[in-house]
């Protein structure tokens, strides 16, 4: 048995003996999996990867777990209609995802958390990189958008009427977790279509009941700005609420894999 720490709890941060000894103590690996996207003129393009890798560091701070590296880069073509967005195609980004979670399984790891930071656009992709990894590598692996562990809170807390992309939800979170790179005074709300489609909606906890998409060309002619919803109302009391949430929830399924 190595005498090493276990270490932070971050990946990057350890040296191997240090994941060796926290492997005694845990198999379970946090993996934030986001993008580099445009989230109007207010936010960072790296929302999509800070969510979920902020989140998961307060997970492994309350729970037995390892944190790795976020993934940086999915699967956003809908947004390339404003400059600073990279996007990879659905392939590219299951064989790489499945690769880091497969070879992750080489060295000890038994379950798989994929942090979501990307989610409704990236779900489909997360839903067959879980299923690949648990029928053909054994490994438990869940996919976690942010969006369903704080989806209650998140109802109570609002204030908007609509918070599709880069508003109320994404922006108070993010002035929880990073003020310092969110711009309010550069905020402005905009009004999706005042109709969907049935059994669609253009909001993160809306009727999205069917798959669908939008174009690079649907996105530009919806939003100027970048983002879909009213960022103006967004508080960094209400981000704390979900952040919150989010880790209690994700907490509860660390701490019953640990058993």
């Amino acid at each position: 048995m190595s005498d090493t720490k276990p270490g932070s709890g971050r990946v990057a941060e350890m040296t191997w003996p240090e994941i060796e000894a926290a492997l005694e103590e845990t198999r379970t690996l946090l993996v934030p999996v986001g993008s580099t996207e445009q989230h109007g003129r207010h936010m960072p393009l790296g929302v999509d990867a800070y969510m979920p890798e902020a989140i998961g560091a307060r997970v492994i701070a309350r729970s037995s777990a390892l944190l790795a590296p976020p993934v940086w880069y999915g699967v956003s073509p809908h947004h390339t209609f404003k400059p600073g967005t990279f996007t990879v195609s659905t392939e590219t980004f299951q064989r790489y995802l499945f690769d880091i979670c497969a070879s992750a399984s080489e060295w000890g790891i038994e379950n798989v958390l994929l942090l979501n930071g990307h989610y409704l656009a990236q779900d489909p992709e997360l839903e067959v990189v879980v299923r690949r990894l648990r029928s053909e590598r054994d490994v438990r692996a869940f996919h976690v958008p942010l969006v369903n562990v704080f989806a209650d809170v998140a109802e109570e807390v609002r204030t908007g009427e609509v918070s599709f992309h880069a508003s109320e939800f994404e922006t108070s979170i993010m002035l929880a977790l990073f003020p310092e790179l969110v711009h309010m005074d550069r905020a402005e709300s905009v009004d999706p279509p005042a109709e969907s489609l049935p059994l669609t909606d253009y909001d993160a906890l809306g009727e999205n009941e069917v798959g669908w998409s939008l174009t690079a060309r649907d996105m530009g002619e919806l939003t100027p700005a970048g983002n879909i919803g009213d960022p103006t109302v967004a508080t960094a009391e209400k981000g704390e609420a979900l952040v919150e949430s989010a880790v209690s929830d994700i907490c509860l399924l660390v701490d019953e894999l640990a058993e």
